[in-house]
């Protein structure tokens, strides 16, 4: 631990998952087995089920001979389970049920029928209507149990610390960007109500996506409640069994060329929805599942996802160089590197336990030039689609093809073609046009005049004789109900709106 570590303690108040039900809480034995923070219950199909210490795995045994002789030597007393075996002699039926302290009967236990993972249920076993329980299956990481402190106290800690550096470089030194990381990363730490975005990082090998899933949010959420899923995993037809019992994911090299259309909605309702109706290995799909996890996307792919113009979902940063360029941040190797951070995480947890969250940034995707190159991406791929889909026309004339094309140009926002203005004296018209396109709209004076230099002028000489010819290919975009105004240089333009028509 942290030299410097002092102030941390545990969170009291977020306690989850760790009372235990007993229903006599003055019966010698379950007293002393929760004392040693050992559990022990009935199960529906007859069972009995113990854990001795918190960190071991359950164990279910009906050889409740055998049991008597594990817990007698646990706990140093005599336990009896003779009330659970069924053939015993008469002789032993006649003994007075009370004459050992220590024994326990089946009405002594709960029952648990089933398991739950309910991350916001500080119960363990959560009782059911009928009377028997639910045993939560999860537990709260050691990082999850800490407690806040002063802010500026913590604050300063942290950007003197390896892992506030490490985020830096990640990020490619952008402080805002490690500032909404932060506030996106401590919105669900605290609360564990997942963000409604979606956190995604393009960069080259070795940049530090791994560490930051592996590293940092694996254990602060817990190793066992955290997933990786690649291209592989997504294009299963058991898609539920991704998205149980999981409070982070990590979509890691997935690629939107090998995404299909059902891989597309999946990676949709993971970020935003509450519920999912996905299929199991082996179960019918009777009902929703709940996700519970927020959502890292990473890979080395530039082109990793795609993403529509009228997206909210997405948050796009482009990370720094590989670290071994770095000299690991001066710490020689990944290991230790890796180290390091390991050795700073409590301390990066209270730092996120003490922020005062802005709740609308850490549920609102950024616009970025990286996310913007996305949907750039996505607009010449729609396209490229659209015009394999246009039926083939032998000796369609030169004209038509070239109003076609131009109209596409305009509505799909294809920069590459608008790049051909090349004339020096055209510069400003180039200009305009691309600042439009980002913005999503066109100018309609501009119309004839990036006509007239990528395909000559004879054959309009007017804006009207053209916007005619482009209603008849496209009368939405074209048309006179899509025309708006706007300022600019505080002079009224008029333009089309492209914004509809990407979301249409």
């Amino acid at each position: 631990m942290n030299e410097n570590l002092g102030n941390i303690v545990l969170n009291d108040d977020s306690q989850r998952t760790k009372k235990i039900v007993n229903k006599d809480k003055s019966h010698p034995v379950l007293k002393k087995l929760e004392e040693k923070g050992g559990i022990i219950f009935l199960t529906s199909d007859g069972k009995i089920a113990y854990i001795l210490s918190p960190n071991e795995e359950c164990k279910f045994t009906k050889d409740f001979k055998g049991l008597e002789i594990v817990l007698s030597n646990f706990l140093g007393i005599d336990v009896d389970l003779s009330a659970f075996i069924k053939s015993r002699s008469k002789k032993e039926n006649l003994v007075d049920e009370f004459e050992n302290e220590f024994k326990i009967r089946p009405n002594d236990l709960i029952m648990v029928s089933g398991t739950t993972f309910e991350p916001n249920n500080k119960e363990e076993f959560i009782k059911q209507e009928n009377g028997t329980y639910l045993r939560n299956t999860f537990r709260l990481s050691k990082y999850l149990e800490m407690k806040g402190d002063e802010i500026d106290f913590v604050k300063s800690k942290f950007e003197k610390s390896i892992t506030f550096l490490f985020l830096l470089h990640l990020l490619n030194h952008n402080y805002q960007k490690v500032q909404w990381v932060i506030n996106w990363l401590a919105y669900f730490f605290q609360e564990l109500k997942k963000s409604q975005v979606a956190l995604v990082l393009l960069g080259v090998q070795g940049a530090g996506k791994g560490i930051f899933f592996n590293e940092v949010i694996k254990p602060l959420f817990g190793e066992d409640f955290v997933k990786t899923i690649n291209d592989k995993s997504l294009n299963t037809n058991y898609k539920g069994s991704l998205v149980e019992n999981t409070l982070f994911f990590n979509l890691d090299e997935i690629s939107a060329k090998n995404s299909s259309s059902s891989v597309k909605n999946f990676l949709k309702a993971l970020v935003t929805n509450g519920t999912i109706t996905a299929e199991k290995k082996y179960k019918n799909m009777d009902k929703e599942i709940p996700i519970f996890g927020q959502v890292l996307i990473t890979s080395n792919e530039l082109y990793a996802l795609e993403i529509e113009p009228s997206d909210r979902r997405f948050t796009v940063f482009n990370t720094g160089g590989n670290l071994a360029h770095y000299n690991f941040l001066g710490f020689g190797s990944y290991e230790s590197l890796s180290n390091a951070i390991k050795n700073d995480l409590e301390q990066f947890a209270v730092y996120l336990k003490s922020i005062q969250i802005d709740v609308q940034m850490a549920n609102t995707a950024l616009n970025t030039t990286e996310k913007d190159e996305l949907i750039r991406q996505y607009q010449m791929k729609q396209y490229k689609e659209m015009l394999k889909l246009q039926p083939k026309q032998p000796k369609q004339p030169k004209l038509e093809k070239n109003i076609f094309e131009f109209s596409a140009a305009i509505k799909y926002k294809n920069f590459n073609l608008f790049s051909n203005i090349v004339d020096e004296n055209k510069f400003q018209l180039k200009s305009e046009i691309f600042w439009d396109l980002q913005h999503n709209i066109f100018r309609v004076e501009n119309l004839l005049p990036a006509f007239k230099v990528l395909y000559g002028g004879r054959n309009f000489s007017t804006n009207s004789e053209l916007l005619r010819e482009l209603q008849k290919y496209n009368p939405s975009l074209f048309g006179m109900s899509n025309i708006q105004t706007c300022i600019v240089n505080n002079e009224q333009k008029y333009f089309f709106n492209l914004e509809q028509m990407l979301i249409r």
